[in-house]
């Protein structure tokens, strides 16, 4: 009984040992990744091999130990699974039978993988030397995988040089630029890759960037947030580091569970299931977040403030642009599934998306000179005030009263005033009133009343009874609201700042 008692035991102590030596999923994909099979060798033995992933992993490792016969069995079985692997698997065997000098099997196998999931790289391994030397079929096969540009991938490769370009201009130019085009910068990097990750993908050279093809998911929903905040940087909206956090979450959460299959790229295995990838990354998402920014945007262009004829083309041009890329995006996603669909509609889609990104670069580039109150017909084909019935005569005469209006009634003081405000003091429709300003003043509304308020502001500073006041409140009686847009519109008219104008007129008085 006792020597029962002793077998049991040891039977029990045997079976935890081989339990305890046993592979986890992970430890074997480390191997893998780590190319550290023959290390793992005596525990991979007694490891059982259950789910289509260990399978795969275990045959690579058969394989690199030299086990062949075992490795090109589990090949087989993660092929005749028809799983998420079955093609790389039909690769490996085709390795399997190309090493055992069966070349006529592995050409077999490798004519078995559906177009797009064999790339030139892969035949350029050792175990085919044989076969490119002496089978035409495969010389043949390789020709065809073998990296190449035509006209669409040359002229969207040009785009996405032209976006990456764009964005070095905006981020390290020599002038110094606003936090809204920094943003943009983000915006133009984001879609020179993207297209990059497309191009290499459709050329074949993805195989040599590997990595590339994970990232283009990622950049799109930089995008949608980069934009809107570009916007309301432009516009001197305030928001918030919370609002700001917020917009930016998706992003940055696929952007942490991109980075393990980047890294896998890279023989770094992080152990976090792909799976989560998928997830943060699904064409459902990526379509939704494109879809609600560019409503958001476009929304944008309705800001009752946003009345001058040049900023409003220009806002709306850039929000059009970017529903241009939407739409783009979308229709791929929608018409992918249709069986006509064809490569020439994804390049012509993705011409079309080039065309969305050139459109909000090129009025990136411009908006200064838009926001100096530069005709918006000096950059696009737009005659402004063509269908106008403004006489030269009336034009005149509306000048002459809204000046008398704004030295008598001074009523640039009001802080809100809006176009349409001084319009309905005038008695004018506010068109007729932007026209009469860009053609008389050459500025846009918003610069021309700043300027009378900036030469109210100069009176009182250089006035020794208004000393007791701050330089704040003597902006703010003068209509400014805003701390920062007074000490950029001042400094820009003036050459100097607030300060030190108040002590230079101070000084000569004495």
């Amino acid at each position: 009984m006792k020597y029962q008692q002793l077998l049991i035991l040891l039977g029990f102590v045997f079976n935890v040992g081989l339990v305890f030596g046993q592979l986890s999923d992970g430890a074997l994909a480390s191997a893998v990744s780590n190319q550290a099979c023959s290390k793992i060798a005596a525990e991979l033995e007694i490891t059982p091999l259950l789910s289509e992933k260990m399978k795969f992993n275990g045959a690579v490792c058969f394989y690199h130990n030299g086990n062949l016969e075992r490795a090109m069995a589990l090949f087989q079985e993660v092929r005749l699974m028809g799983a998420q692997q079955q093609h790389l698997a039909s690769f490996w065997e085709a390795k399997c039978h190309a090493a055992l000098r069966q070349d006529s099997v592995a050409m077999i196998c490798l004519q078995a993988i559906p177009s797009g999931n064999l790339t030139y790289k892969m035949l350029t391994q050792k175990e085919f030397d044989q076969l490119a030397k002496t089978s035409e079929a495969f010389i043949r096969l390789k020709e065809s995988l073998a990296p190449s540009f035509n006209v669409w991938t040359g002229l969207l490769g040009t785009t996405a040089v032209l976006g990456l370009l764009i964005g070095f201009i905006l981020l390290f130019g020599k002038s110094r630029f606003s936090a809204g085009e920094k943003r943009l910068a983000v915006v133009m990097f984001s879609f020179g890759l993207i297209l990059v990750s497309y191009v290499l993908m459709w050329t074949g050279y993805v195989a040599f960037f590997p990595y590339l093809q994970n990232v283009w998911q990622f950049l799109t929903l930089l995008i949608g947030p980069s934009l809107y905040f570009y916007l309301k940087d432009i516009f001197k909206e305030e928001y918030t580091a919370k609002e700001l956090t917020t917009h930016y979450v998706i992003p940055m959460v696929s952007g942490l569970l991109t980075l393990p299959v980047i890294l896998s790229s890279f023989a770094v295995n992080t152990g976090i299931s792909t799976d989560l990838y998928i997830i943060g990354t699904s064409p459902i998402l990526l379509t939704g977040h494109l879809l609600f920014y560019s409503v958001f945007i476009y929304s944008m262009t309705k800001n009752e403030w946003q009345v001058d004829a040049n900023i409003k083309i220009w806002t709306k041009l850039v929000a059009w642009g970017m529903l241009l890329y939407t739409t783009a995006f979308i229709s791929y996603f929608i018409l992918v599934r249709c069986s006509f669909f064809n490569p020439e509609w994804d390049y012509a889609i993705s011409f079309v998306m080039a065309l969305g990104i050139l459109v909000v670069a090129y009025m990136g580039l411009v908006q200064k000179r838009v926001f100096s109150s530069e005709p918006i017909g000096n950059f696009l084909p737009v005659k402004k005030y063509q269908s106008s019935s403004l006489t030269p005569a009336a034009s005149e005469s509306i000048k002459r009263r809204m000046e008398r209006l704004m030295q008598e009634e001074q009523v640039f003081k009001e802080n809100e005033l809006r176009l349409a405000d001084l319009a309905a003091y005038l008695d004018i429709s506010y068109h007729q009133l932007s026209q009469v300003i860009n053609e008389h003043h050459g500025v846009n509304f918003f610069e021309l009343i700043n300027k009378y308020r900036v030469e109210h502001v100069k009176r009182l500073l250089a006035d020794t009874s208004f000393n007791h006041y701050t330089i704040i409140q003597i902006a703010y009686e003068a209509g400014f609201n805003n701390k920062a847009s007074f000490n950029r519109y001042f400094k820009k008219e003036i050459g100097m700042t607030p300060s030190a104008y108040r002590i230079k007129e101070n000084s000569e008085v004495r």
